[in-house]
This record gives structure tokens, C-alpha cells and sequence, in this order.
């Protein structure tokens, strides 16, 4: 398996990376934390289609996402692909490998032309001596990522609208911004083929699935905007097929 470079590629310049995470679901800690932990990243380019890491690589280094848009995906034996996310501003990613050492489980692509913060195991540490808070909120992170492979792992050989139901769900807590009548927005867009791609069904089926969400009043869309007008409903299809 092809391996990526262990070291993080030159840098993008001038230009002074401004990380925002805007999610309530997402910001619990103090916003010092995040910024402490920004600030120990240096900036890093890649060009849209070229790879951050790939699957089987190692490397020191976990990153956060400050302009563009990039997929994370793992190859399985038979070659086929599962998308397990996409990292958008604000979003962290690589972070097993960096505090394991162990081979990356999946490979992390630019779709766009993208500017990250590549932040190194020894500054973290470092950074931890001095403010073991920095530490928790690193665990909190990874914490969070084992949930979203849970919600992989229970999707696998669910019936379409319960696979559908789950990604939602996720969606909700990684990226809702609450609306003043209690709705939420999801604060990132995608596609119906990526939709499809995160939960391993065709775009056919995705389109069918959602058009059920939308007939039941589950979802709402807005072009590729969606919106979850009552999360009740939606975790009573979720909750019988939660991990």
C-alpha cells in the first residue's frame, strides 16, 4: 500500500490561518482551548485531488482544516471505497495515528483546494504540561470519532431509511446550528451522491429515502441546504437503530 510523507508538506505563505468552528453542538469547551491548540499548527496547501495522508501511512502529525473542503475514506481488501466523512473549516482529522503510531486506517484527499493546520504529537504534549486541558479536549475530540465510526459499524446491513436516519443524526450533533423556531441547520452542504457515499447506498436509493424524510416532514430542503425541522421525529427513526 502506498504510503504518505510522514512530515507535512511546505507551507502556504503569508497568509494567517483563521479557524472557526461555528456548531453549538461542538463548542462545550472554552474557545481558548480550540485557539491554544490552533495556534500550535503550522499551515500547510493541497491542491484539490492531491493527498493529505494515505491509508497505511504513519506520521506525528494530526491536522484542522482552515479553508477548502477534504474526504476521508478507507480502501476495503476488494479495492471498493467507504467514505467516512468530509472535513470542512474547523473540522480535525488524523488524530488515532498521531497519539497511537499505528498505520492510518484511511486515506484524507483534498477536494478542494485546501489550507490546514498540520500540529505535531511533541507540541501537543508540550502544550499538555502546561495546560492539561488542552489534553481533554483532545480526548473529547477522538471520543467524538468513535462515535462516528459506531454510527458506521451499526449502519452496515441496515435497512436504507435507518442507514439515512443515523447520518442525520450525526449531522445534527457535528454541524446543527439551531434555528429561532427550534429547527436545526445544518451548517455544511452536500451532495446527494455524497450523502449516498457516507452511508454506502446508491444515489437511487438516497434520492428515494430522502424524498420520504421530506414527504414525513423530517428533513426540509433549501437546494442543497438541509434543515431538520422536529429532531423528535427524526431520533424516533434514528433511536431504533442507535449503537
Amino acid at each position: 500500500m502506498t504510503t504518505a510523507h510522514s512530515e507535512p508538506r511546505p507551507g502556504c505563505g503569508d497568509r494567517s490561518p483563521a479557524v472557526s468552528i461555528t456548531s453549538p453542538f461542538l463548542l462545550t469547551e472554552d474557545p481558548s482551548i480550540s485557539e491554544s491548540i490552533a495556534a500550535l499548527g503550522e499551515p500547510r496547501c493541497y491542491r484539490a485531488g492531491e493527498f493529505v495522508y494515505r491509508q497505511g501511512s504513519t506520521s506525528e502529525y494530526f491536522y484542522q482544516v482552515v479553508h477548502g473542503r477534504l474526504r476521508l475514506y478507507l480502501t476495503r481488501a476488494d479495492g471498493s471505497e467507504r467514505v467516512l466523512s468530509y472535513a470542512e473549516p474547523g473540522a480535525g482529522f488524523g488524530e488515532s495515528t498521531c497519539f497511537d503510531g499505528l498505520p492510518r486506517y484511511a486515506s484524507c484527499v483534498a477536494i478542494t483546494d485546501s489550507e490546514v493546520l498540520a500540529i505535531s504529537l511533541r507540541a501537543i504534549v508540550d502544550a499538555g504540561r502546561h495546560r492539561p486541558d488542552i489534553l481533554l479536549e483532545m480526548t473529547r475530540r477522538v471520543s467524538r470519532k468513535s462515535r462516528l465510526f459506531a454510527m458506521h459499524v451499526a449502519a452496515d446491513g441496515l435497512p436504507a431509511h435507518g442507514r439515512v436516519a443515523l447520518l442525520f443524526d450525526h449531522l445534527v450533533e457535528a454541524y446543527g446550528v439551531v434555528q429561532a423556531d427550534g429547527s436545526v441547520r445544518l451548517r455544511v452542504q452536500y451532495s446527494l451522491d455524497e450523502l449516498a457515499l457516507l452511508v454506502g447506498v446508491t444515489r437511487v436509493t438516497m434520492s428515494r429515502v430522502l424524498a420520504q424524510f421530506v414527504e414525513d416532514d423530517i428533513v426540509r430542503r433549501h437546494g442543497r441546504e438541509l434543515v431538520l425541522p422536529n429532531l423528535p421525529a427524526l431520533r424516533e427513526v434514528a433511536g431504533d437503530y442507535r449503537p
